[in-house]
């Protein structure tokens, strides 16, 4: 019988923590684990009251990218076969939790789309997140040939057999993007389903720099271009990019 997870990173989220594990519980019988990204406006209690849920708990805010990181290294120390990532902020849909294990198919990746297919009930994206998601999305492709649409979603599908071979280590809201460039340098197949797009918090802050918009533009193509040259993976501009070591 396949072992399934439901990972979820947990960052002072105290007015949706509760409804949302609560939801994921409705559409999933088996184990839901929180990472708890130090929180503290009342979060890490509100998970310790909910006694089925699996918690890991960070000391200390390390980031969002590191609490993707431990809940796929969790999943991979504890045997799951299959593992879905999704956010706490209400932006991803529980009631798609099992058409996300259903549908991975043969494919060792299953990304949630915002941008695949429009839908009526879609909400606007904010404009700067938008015309930054276009632009990365745009690096990654020509990078990669992944042909995505949304390469910042976090809501996935994860075959966890297949992460064993990447070395993800990027604390913040750009390990998504390290990850597009481990799994194209390590042979994953991926596809992408099309989920709603959600915003519910519009006044969203990504930290003090990072509120800028070019300057979290630049902040992710850094990261992509320091991925590129770890592997020595051809850049988009069309140069081999080769490591130091």
């Amino acid at each position: 019988m396949t072992r399934n997870l439901v990972a979820v990173p947990v960052y002072n989220e105290i007015d949706t923590v509760r409804s949302v594990m609560e939801r994921i519980r409705a559409f999933h019988a088996g184990d839901v684990l929180a990472v708890d990204d130090g929180s503290t406006d009342g979060s890490a209690e509100a998970l310790k009251n909910l006694g089925w849920l699996k918690i890991l708990s960070h000391t200390r805010n390390l980031g969002y990218g590191q609490s993707l990181i431990d809940g796929l290294k969790y999943a991979m120390d504890e045997g799951y076969d299959l593992v879905v990532t999704m956010d706490c902020d209400e932006q991803h849909e529980p009631a798609l939790i099992p058409q996300m294990f259903s549908s991975i198919g043969g494919y060792d990746v299953l990304s949630g789309s915002r941008y695949l297919t429009e839908r009526l009930e879609n909400d606007p994206a904010p404009g700067d997140r938008l015309s930054i998601n276009r632009r990365i999305t745009d690096i990654i492709n020509r990078v990669t040939g992944f042909n995505l649409t949304d390469s910042f979603c976090g809501f996935k599908c994860y075959r966890v057999s297949a992460l064993r071979a990447l070395a993800l280590d990027e604390p913040g809201y750009a390990q998504p993007l390290q990850f597009w460039i481990q799994a194209f340098k390590f042979g994953l197949s991926v596809k992408e389903a099309p989920i709603p797009r959600i915003y519910k918090n519009l006044n969203r802050s990504f930290g003090a720099v990072l509120d800028d918009p070019e300057k979290r533009f630049e902040y992710y193509r850094q990261v992509i271009e320091k991925e590129i040259q770890r592997w020595s993976i051809s850049s988009p501009l069309g140069r081999t990019r080769t490591t130091s070591s």
